[in-house]
C-alpha cells in the first residue's frame, strides 16, 4: 500500500532515506549549489505541505517531490532563463514578503534508485498536479533536469531536446513529462550556476587543471568554463521549462 506524506509527517528514518536519495539522484557539482545551501532548510519549513513523500508499508521512502508556491503574472514563455535557482529564491522571496502565489513550482522528482521503473514518477507528477488544484493554484511549472543530457555535454539543450531514438523523443523524463500530458516552453540557459576557483574546479575534477578552456565534469549537463589568469570556473546547466495546466 502506498501512502503519501507531507515534510512535517516525515520520521528519522524517512528523513534518513531522504537525504540520502537527494545524494544519490545527483553528481556532486549539484550538491555544491550555493542557491541549495542557502535556500533549502527555508523551503522544507516554509512549505512542507508541498513536500510530497510517496512511502509503503514497509516505511520505505518510493520517492517524493519538491516545490514551492510563486508568484507569476506574465505568460509562461517569460519565464527567466535562471530557471531553477530563480525558482527557489523566488518562491521564498514571494512567501518572507507576503506576496500571493497563483502558480505551484516544481523543484525535483525523485523515484529513489531501488524502486525505479515502476511508474512511480508518473504518480509523483499526478500528486503534484493534485497538490496544484487543492491549493488552487493556476499551473505547475518545472525546469526539468533531463537524465541523459551528462552523456552529451557539449551539446546544446535546445538540440539535444530534438533527439530521437526509435522515433520517440531519446531523453526518457522529457518522454515521461510528455505522455503525462506537459507542455514544453524553452530551454532556461542558467537554470543552475556553480562558481568556484581554480582549486574548487580541481577538486571537482580530480586533476591539475593547467590551462584555461571547458572541462568536462561527472555528471554535469554541460561543460565547465574556467579562466586560469582570473582563478576562476563557471558552470551554467541547460534545463527546460515546462507546465502543466
Amino acid at each position: 500500500m502506498i501512502k503519501y506524506l507531507k515534510y512535517s509527517d516525515l520520521d528519522s528514518s524517512l528523513i534518513k532515506q531522504y537525504k540520502y536519495a537527494v545524494t544519490e539522484a545527483f553528481p556532486e557539482i549539484i550538491l555544491r549549489s550555493r542557491v541549495t545551501e542557502e535556500y533549502w532548510s527555508r523551503l522544507e519549513n516554509y512549505f512542507p505541505h508541498t513536500q510530497v513523500f510517496m512511502v509503503n508499508s514497509n516505511n520505505d521512502l518510493l520517492g517524493f517531490m519538491n516545490a514551492l508556491p510563486i508568484f507569476w503574472d506574465k505568460i509562461v514563455s517569460d519565464l527567466p532563463k535562471e530557471g531553477w535557482d530563480w525558482l527557489l529564491k523566488k518562491g521564498i522571496s514571494d512567501f518572507e514578503n507576503n506576496i500571493k502565489p497563483n502558480i505551484l513550482g516544481g523543484l525535483q522528482i525523485i523515484v529513489t534508485k531501488k524502486h525505479q521503473d515502476r511508474g512511480y514518477s508518473k504518480l509523483l507528477i499526478s500528486k503534484g498536479k493534485e497538490v496544484r488544484k487543492s491549493l488552487g493554484l493556476e499551473k505547475l511549472i518545472i525546469p526539468i533536469r533531463p537524465i541523459l543530457k551528462h552523456n552529451h555535454p557539449k551539446l546544446l539543450m535546445k538540440d539535444y531536446i530534438d533527439l530521437k531514438k526509435n522515433n520517440k523523443v531519446y531523453d526518457p523524463w522529457i518522454r515521461t513529462h510528455l505522455e503525462s500530458g506537459a507542455t514544453l516552453i524553452k530551454v532556461c540557459e542558467n537554470s543552475m550556476n556553480v562558481r568556484g576557483n581554480i582549486s574548487f574546479w580541481e577538486e571537482l575534477l580530480g586533476e591539475k587543471i593547467t590551462v584555461s578552456g571547458s572541462y568536462k565534469i561527472d555528471g554535469a549537463l554541460n561543460l565547465v568554463t574556467v579562466d586560469l589568469e582570473e582563478n576562476y570556473g563557471e558552470y551554467r546547466e541547460e534545463n527546460i521549462w515546462i507546465y502543466y495546466d
